[in-house]
């Protein structure tokens, strides 16, 4: 009797083995097919704010882009705050790419957009999320136009540096400067997003500054004592004025700082050291921000 019991025992913690080793797959081989869809929406104050959305399937880039812009039409997202950037009655008429040149041709609807400024940060800042795009020319029933009405923007040389939520300045400051997207926490419809504004930094300051001018826009009591970069990686050293009471940085503020830091020319990763310890919790590659699941 005994035995048997043993017998049964045993076959049990195999079965229960045997299925936790199936899910764990299950449920890794689901994160291998999910795919990560960056789109832009705005709020009711206009901010453009991107939002992360998961599909199934990567799709080749001209069904990928149909579908972001169909995305971007959507009204789905109003329960989160988010409404829809584009016309519904903007269409895409033809995509081609040569030379890592995109060319898009929509129909006239992309004229009677009142909003020219935000209509081409998003529609830039979606169709350059590509590595074989350098930059984007778009174009009116198959024919080049100059810019939009309300606009001074070239259409045929849009790139990814035009950034989101320009803080533009007449200024001959422009013409001495770079842009960096500040990614800040707003609050939409009570849900808590990371939006960026684009702002333009002096050219001509070094590497210091550079980075305690971005910090600064983030947090006002960040402080910067050195910043070095190397093999593109951005090290950092912080006073530890911003460590929590259990000696660790708040994990949106790491977020913030790396997502704006990587917007400077060169930087593809950044490390932070507090008191010569290295205070990151995750992989740049691990964040994900303003994901909503579809």
């Amino acid at each position: 009797m005994n035995k048997k019991i043993v017998i049964i025992a045993i076959f049990i913690v195999c079965l229960t083995f045997v299925s936790l080793a199936y899910l764990k797959n299950d449920e890794s081989q689901d994160l291998k097919e999910t795919y990560i869809q960056t789109v832009i929406f705005q709020d009711q104050d206009h901010d453009l704010v991107p939002v992360s959305l998961n599909v199934h399937n990567q799709m080749e880039m001209e069904t990928d882009i149909r579908n972001k812009i169909d995305l971007m039409q959507s009204s789905q997202l109003q329960t989160y705050g988010l409404y829809p950037v584009i016309d519904p009655q903007l269409e895409i008429q033809s995509i081609e790419l040569n030379d890592q040149t995109l060319t898009v041709s929509f129909n006239d609807n992309l004229y009677s957009n009142q909003d020219a400024l935000n209509i081409l940060e998003a529609l830039t800042y979606v169709l350059t999320d590509y590595d074989e795009v350098e930059q984007l020319n778009l174009q009116i029933d198959g024919k080049e136009v100059s810019h939009l009405p309300n606009s001074t923007i070239p259409l045929n040389h849009l790139t990814k540096k035009l950034g989101l939520n320009n803080f533009e300045e007449a200024s001959t400051f422009l013409h001495q400067s770079i842009p960096v997207m500040i990614y800040q926490e707003k609050t939409i419809a009570d849900y808590l997003y990371y939006v960026p504004t684009t702002l333009r930094i002096n050219e001509n300051d070094d590497l210091n500054e550079q980075v305690q001018t971005i910090l600064s826009h983030i947090n006002s009591k960040i402080h910067l004592l050195k910043a070095s970069l190397k093999d593109q990686v951005l090290t950092l050293e912080l006073d530890d004025n911003v460590l929590l009471d259990n000696e660790t940085i708040d994990r949106t503020l790491e977020e913030l700082i790396i997502l704006s830091l990587k917007s400077l020319d060169g930087v593809e990763d950044v490390e932070l050291l507090i008191n010569s310890e290295n205070v990151r919790s995750q992989e740049t590659s691990q964040i994900h921000y303003n994901y909503i699941k579809m």
